[in-house]
């Protein structure tokens, strides 16, 4: 450090900026998800250092500016003013750095790069941003203060005026948008829009050299443009610098959207090319997912929600507009427009759902609550500003009658002593604290137990206020309390603990070790998969459960080698986990134990484990696999075949070959059977009848149940409404779980809607 950095640094405001930044970067060693160097860290710092270097700049420049210098010598100047802000940075960054050895960082040169982009950035801009600011205005240090906010409030006008959750700003750099996407973002688009800073910061920094000994603030405008006319031919350099720079970022902006920073809904639109209107919808969506047909159907399934929710809500949606549904083929779309891959979404004051295909039954109407709730929600926003109680609304109304309710998990929740801080759901920032899913499931069986107590007009007003005491007459405590008593009212018997573990212990993103870099990884290894590289899974998932040994990432580790036929190593690494570990009784684990135990010609082994997981009641599609797996050690089926269908990775077509090759019996065994009709693309009736018959020949509920289930989905995709309805009234006689007849029930009053109202 030579003696003009060191007197800068013997001064009181570089010192004080110096124990600013070691106290911002202590205290965020104490707060989860902040508290290694990766990008929430870095991101936030970027706040206190616009800040920081800008009105330290401002300061020593109003006292540079009191003396006759040559723009040389401001050069060296601007220069050293840089050269303090980033050295200052080296106490955040050695703070967070060392904390490493108290908290994991499995990614430091992943968050010394977002460093590099995020706050270093910052400074650069801010110190250009700070001097610009010196030369125009008396109150400098006041006008960067607005300056720097007006620019954050960019975030807030872009994700408020467009569909998308993220923005792209000078000062934070990137804002991924409040989410439950663990996954990190494109650092791609973050490089090429920092280089945008930068190249902001060189405009401003030509600019300020433009200006300086010409400009005086004590002039009038017309006086200082006079004096700029004539130096322009000895400063016509730095006016050419700065008018190209001005159209880069020009050109930047217009093709925002090119470069992945921005969308209008128009762009949206026109990405997923078709629009079709229905009484209360506008949909857009892309043309390969929905064929006209398709989308009648899905056009009045719409209409037959929107008049289950609003009956509940007893609203019908004031605004005039018609709601705007945005479709995605998949996640990957998604992401590109909005920000979030796993998260589905609705803004209410733009009256606009974003969903994929795969996720629009089992999601829609959820979003659909939030969008008419906006009748009785805060302005601007037209929802609650307490998220357990938007979500609440939403998952009370929606009730989606799955295998269990939310009132009877949260009864269980209760047995299992887990039913804790339930009234930090309904403050400002304690529903992210928690686990998606206990935070979801608990807030709406609660909220569900004040509609039907107090009915839905006293809720609406709390809804807006969260005043609980005004419009309830009971403060919140007293009201959980209550709810805990009826809970006790609700059999809960059919869950488990092992499920409860599975589904509610899991921590939330704030409380992860290393959750984007594990996130980061398990999608790869998920990627990898899908191309059929399941070395590369392995590694990826291996990697993944060495930062933290997370459920998905042994579910997808266990995947990885039984594709590979490595049975062996799936029941070597299950032995290795802790007597006590909770990883043990994950249904998702014991399904790919199970299956190497079956593929290591260990059936006894297999079927007591997929009995074990039937047992659980875990989920639809747990209940279905095991059914199906016991059915494949019943019939016999040679370990090779079950490998081929489970896990090659084959295509459906090769699969059905596969089974036709069979020779004898086997061939027309239930669990072939049964696969047969799933793989087959056409003739459905064909494949209806292979499932009827699977439903005559077994003796499994279950399979009775899905077979006559799927069959039922068959028949409504046809059009076949009362043939759908015959079936799914025959499935009521074999639910899994009592809930499930609920599902049932809702899915016959669905066949007469749709019936009655399609086009």
């Amino acid at each position: 450090m030579n003696s003009i950095i060191a007197a800068y640094f013997r001064t009181t405001r570089i010192q004080i900026a110096a124990l600013i930044y070691f106290l911002i970067a202590g205290g965020l060693t104490q707060v989860p998800l902040f508290n290694y160097l990766g990008f929430e860290f870095s991101a936030l710092l970027t706040i206190p250092v616009s800040l920081i270097s800008g009105i330290v700049s401002i300061q020593f420049f109003r006292e540079h500016q009191t003396k006759p210098l040559a723009q040389k010598t401001w050069l060296f100047i601007i220069i050293d003013y840089l050269r303090v802000n980033l050295i200052l940075l080296i106490i955040p960054f050695v703070i967070i750095s060392l904390n490493a050895f108290a908290v994991k960082n499995c990614a430091y040169g992943k968050g010394v790069l977002y460093f590099l982009l995020l706050p270093v950035v910052t400074a650069i801009f801010s110190v250009s941003l700070a001097i610009i600011v010196g030369v125009l205005f008396k109150h400098a240090k006041t006008m960067f203060v607005i300056i720097v906010m007006t620019i954050l409030s960019h975030i807030v006008f872009v994700t408020y005026t467009q569909s998308q959750l993220f923005a792209y700003n000078f000062i934070l750099g990137f804002f991924p948008g409040i989410t439950y996407d663990e996954t990190s973002t494109d650092l791609t688009a973050l490089i090429i829009y920092r280089e945008f800073t930068l190249i902001g910061s060189v405009m401003l920094i030509a600019l300020f050299f433009g200006l300086i000994g010409k400009y005086d603030i004590r002039n009038r405008i017309s006086q200082n443009i006079v004096i700029l006319k004539k130096k322009w031919k000895k400063d016509r350099i730095l006016w050419c610098v700065f008018i190209f720079c001005s159209f880069v970022l020009g050109t930047g902006h217009i093709l925002r959207d090119k470069m992945g920073f921005e969308f209008s809904p128009s762009d949206i639109q026109e990405g997923l090319g078709r629009r079709t209107e229905s009484e209360h919808f506008i949909i857009f969506y892309h043309s390969d997912d929905y064929s006209a047909g398709e989308m009648k159907i899905l056009k009045t399934e719409s209409e037959f929600h929107f008049q289950r929710v609003a009956d509940v809500l007893k609203t019908k949606n004031s605004n005039s507009k018609k709601i705007i549904i945005y479709i995605y083929p998949n996640g990957s779309w998604k992401q590109k427009y909005i920000g979030t891959t796993n998260t589905n979404i609705a803004k209410p004051w733009k009256q606009e759902i974003h969903l994929t295909k795969g996720t629009f039954r089992s999601t829609f109407r959820h979003e659909l609550v939030h969008i008419l709730a906006s009748d009785f929600g805060l302005p601007l926003i037209h929802a609650s500003s307490r998220m357990g109680l938007n979500e609440g609304l939403a998952v009370a109304v929606d009730w989606d009658a799955g295998i269990f309710t939310p009132h009877q998990f949260s009864a269980a929740l209760l047995r299992e002593n887990a039913l804790d801080n339930v009234e930090g759901l309904y403050s400002l920032t304690g529903f992210a604290k928690q686990s998606s899913t206990y935070s979801y499931l608990v807030s709406g069986s609660f909220c569900r137990y004040l509609i039907d107590r107090f009915g839905i007009e006293r809720f609406q007003r709390v809804f807006k206020s969260g005043k609980f005491m005004v419009y309830f007459g009971e403060s919140l405590e007293s009201l959980v309390k209550d709810w805990k008593a009826f809970l006790k009212t609700v059999d809960a018997t059919e869950i488990s603990s092992e499920t409860i573990k599975a589904l509610f212990f899991q921590q939330s993103i704030f409380f992860k070790t290393c959750p984007r870099e594990v996130a980061d990884q398990n999608q790869r290894a998920v990627q990898a998969m899908r191309v059929k590289n399941y070395t590369l899974a392995e590694n990826e998932f291996s990697s993944s459960y060495a930062n933290a040994p997370t459920a998905s990432a042994l579910r997808g580790l266990f995947q990885s080698l039984n594709s590979q036929k490595k049975s062996d190593r799936v029941i070597e690494e299950y032995s290795k986990l802790p007597k006590n570990s909770s990883l043990r009784t994950n249904p998702g684990i014991l399904l790919y134990l199970a299956d190497a135990y079956f593929m290591n010609h260990q059936k006894y082994e297999a079927l007591e484990l997929y009995r074990e997981i039937r047992r659980m009641n875990f989920s639809e599609s747990y209940i279905e696999a095991s059914a199906l797996r016991k059915q494949f050690v019943i019939d016999g089926i040679d370990p090779d075949i079950f490998y081929s269908m489970m896990y090659s990775g084959s295509d459906d077509s090769v699969k059905l070959k596969i089974i036709e090759n069979i020779n004898g019996t086997r061939r027309n065994s239930l669990s072939l059977q049964y696969f047969k009709a799933i793989f087959e693309t056409s003739g459905t009736d064909t494949s209806v009848n292979t499932l009827m018959k699977v439903t005559v020949q077994t003796v499994s509920a279950d399979l009775k149940y899905f077979a006559l289930l799927r069959a039922g989905k068959r028949f409504y995709n046809q059009n076949r409404f009362e043939d759908a309805k015959h079936i799914y009234w025959n499935a009521k006689n074999f639910v899994p779980t009592s809930t499930m007849s609920e599902y049932l029930d809702e899915q016959i009053e669905l066949c007469d809607f749709v019936s009655a109202n399609m086009d």
